[in-house]
């Protein structure tokens, strides 16, 4: 069930949203007062919503919309992976631009040689790019965290 999925959250679950990028999954944020557009968005482009409103359930949409419950991130994300039943793959891992949801693409080490600390050039060998915001990310100690993050939270079996 989890090959194609995308999401939609409101603001409030914006921490929700990186995660779930950072697992692979394509998630926008609505930035404004969730309500009717942000339904009509999770509809026009096949999107689930995720979010915290109470009253969002009660409206007629015809999409698939999420009440999350947890207060806390790691039990926010825990909970949409297990409603989803959603697969963690290392391979999918840190593929998506954490700010703006752009797919990131593999950048030559020249090509970043003055875009990150001289440290990380030296030391680093792979990078990756967002095409859109330009952002660099390259295997760090963020990602260390990041999966010790959800080892703790989540417990990922193939991790």
């Amino acid at each position: 069930m989890s090959e194609n999925i995308k999401y939609v959250t409101d603001a409030s679950l914006a921490r929700l949203a990186k995660w779930l990028r950072l697992l692979g999954y394509d998630t926008i944020v609505f930035p404004h007062a969730a309500g009717r557009d942000l339904l009509n968005i999770a509809s026009a482009e096949g999107r689930i919503v995720l979010t915290r409103r109470l009253d969002l359930p009660e409206r007629q949409f015809a999409c698939r919309l999420y009440l999350v419950k947890g207060k806390a991130i790691g039990g926010q994300l825990s909970e949409v992976i297990n409603q989803f039943s959603l697969k963690i793959e290392k391979e999918k891992l840190f593929r998506i631009c954490l700010k703006c949801n752009e797919k990131l693409t593999a950048a030559a080490k020249e090509e970043v040689r003055n875009l990150v600390p001289e440290f990380v050039f030296a030391n680093c060998g792979e990078y990756n790019k967002c095409p859109h915001c330009r952002k660099i990310y390259w295997a760090g100690t963020h990602q260390r965290n990041a999966l010790r993050f959800l080892d703790k939270n989540v417990h990922p079996a193939d991790l």
